[in-house]
């Protein structure tokens, strides 16, 4: 039997999980608040660490308050719910100072106060919900349609009320939940991985307020499609567009080929910064709409773009940050591994008329090599990677083009804190870092900074 042990919480850490020490070994535990003493199991005893499951907690911190959902316990969405927001965004702050200390040793940098959302709730412009079959004691309509349980992969559940996108979101899914019933339409068993209907996918605009609904099945005949969109429009003739996609393999993912346009135009636009793009099914884009301006404002101003600059935007996804850029730059180059990405950039900067604005697809490092783009002065140079931080390959290229200016804008502390620690050995110095609240409640953490050539 594995140890139960008593712990007093110190601490949050960048995964989410608690922070305590047993006999000077720091454990962390998937539960309990800072100021909390807990009772727990120890799950996993390494050597420098361990990892413990939350029993009961023993003595409740002030910053502890009731959750909102109904569906807190179950969800593995909104782990910070029951922690006040003051001191979300505090511990936030502080994982993206304790990345830059421990990680890419970086004392003396200025980390702003985090921009708190506009919105705590209801923030989110895209939300994925999940079919799954089920046994009669778990639904007598033998399948559910919602989100995972907490960590696991294999189990959903109903979701009835959902604080993340909106009051339309929820009742599209219940009244999807319910004309599947009406209309005897067969769902994905995604364990045994057969079945037909697989995801719910809906994006809404939240300035433009425009509305997508992606249904995504496996292979075979849509049985009742003509009813259900029928019913669709008839409930909900604010939706601009419905769109059916086909997974055909088992990966358990909400992409895969559209099938047919449903009913409208097959994408939603959204404003940013005075500006239109167009949101596809397959589309990258920024989660928050409302945060995400505050975030490029805050990008450009700290870019201090000139009209004769030529800006690099690296990572550069359907061009949003690039095309925010245009108006102050004489020209500007993105570069995505995506090629669907890029066509939708490429799209984007036409709908607002930009004629400066140019992108290309493939490895970052491979088409900074390309001739047409030899001899080039970029700068500033921006860069948005993945949750992985920048390729080794395209970092030395990015060293080698040697701008004098950069914008880094990661959604990744950790991996800031590596890429940041290796241009600072280049001579470059991180001026400061504003961290962002982009998911309220959640552990995620989004920064934009600066990093200036020295000499």
């Amino acid at each position: 039997m594995k140890p139960i042990v008593e712990l007093d919480i110190d601490n949050l850490a960048y995964n989410g999980k608690s922070v305590a020490y047993l006999d000077g070994k720091v454990t962390f535990v998937n539960g309990g608040l800072p100021g909390e003493k807990v009772q727990a199991r120890i799950v996993k005893s390494k050597r420098s660490y361990n990892q413990a499951k939350l029993i009961r907690v023993l003595t409740r911190s002030d910053e502890r308050i009731d959750p909102v959902c109904r569906h807190y316990e179950l969800c593995g969405g909104c782990t910070w719910q029951d922690l006040t927001h003051d001191r979300q965004l505090f511990y936030k702050r502080n994982q993206v100072i304790a990345s830059l200390q421990h990680i890419g040793g970086l004392d003396d940098v200025v980390v702003d106060e985090i921009v708190p959302s506009p919105d705590q709730f209801f923030y989110r412009n895209k939300m994925e919900f999940s079919f799954h079959v089920c046994p009669p004691d778990i639904s007598t309509r033998g399948f559910v349609l919602g989100l995972h349980e907490r960590g696991r992969f294999d189990r959903i559940f109903d979701v009835v009320e959902c604080h993340l996108e909106s009051e339309q979101s929820n009742r599209l899914v219940n009244f999807i939940r319910e004309k599947v019933v009406e209309y005897s339409i067969p769902v994905y068993d995604l364990v045994a991985h057969h079945g037909f209907l697989r995801f719910v996918i809906i994006r809404e605009g939240k300035n433009s307020g425009q509305s997508m609904l992606t249904l995504v099945s496996g292979e075979g005949e849509f049985v009742g499609k003509d009813k259900l969109v029928t019913a669709l429009k008839e409930e909900f003739p604010q939706l601009t567009t419905i769109i059916w996609v086909v997974n055909a393999t088992i990966t358990n993912i909400a992409k895969g080929e559209i099938r047919e346009i449903l009913h409208g135009p097959g994408h939603i636009e959204e404003d940013i910064l005075g500006l239109k793009f167009r949101i596809t099914p397959g589309s990258f884009f920024q989660t928050n709409s409302r945060q995400t301006e505050n975030l490029y404002r805050a990008a450009l101003d700290l870019a201090e773009i000139g009209e004769d600059d030529t800006v690099l935007d690296l990572y550069c996804g359907a061009g949003t940050i690039g095309i925010c850029a245009a108006s102050r730059a004489r020209a500007v180059v993105g570069i995505d591994i995506e090629e669907e990405a890029i066509e939708s950039a490429r799209v984007n900067a036409r709908i607002n008329n930009l004629e400066n604005c140019h992108f290309y697809a493939g490895p970052a490092r491979k088409v900074m090599m390309l001739d047409e783009l030899q001899g080039m002065n970029f700068n500033p140079v921006i860069i948005d990677p993945p949750r992985v931080g920048m390729h080794p390959k395209a970092m030395k290229r990015l060293l080698e083009i040697d701008p004098r200016r950069l914008i880094y804008i990661s959604c990744n502390p950790a991996t800031f804190a590596r890429d940041a620690k290796e241009l600072v050995e280049a001579g470059y110095t991180l001026h400061k870092v504003t961290p962002f609240d982009m998911f309220p409640h959640t552990m995620h953490i989004e920064l934009v900074s600066r990093f200036e050539k020295n000499g």
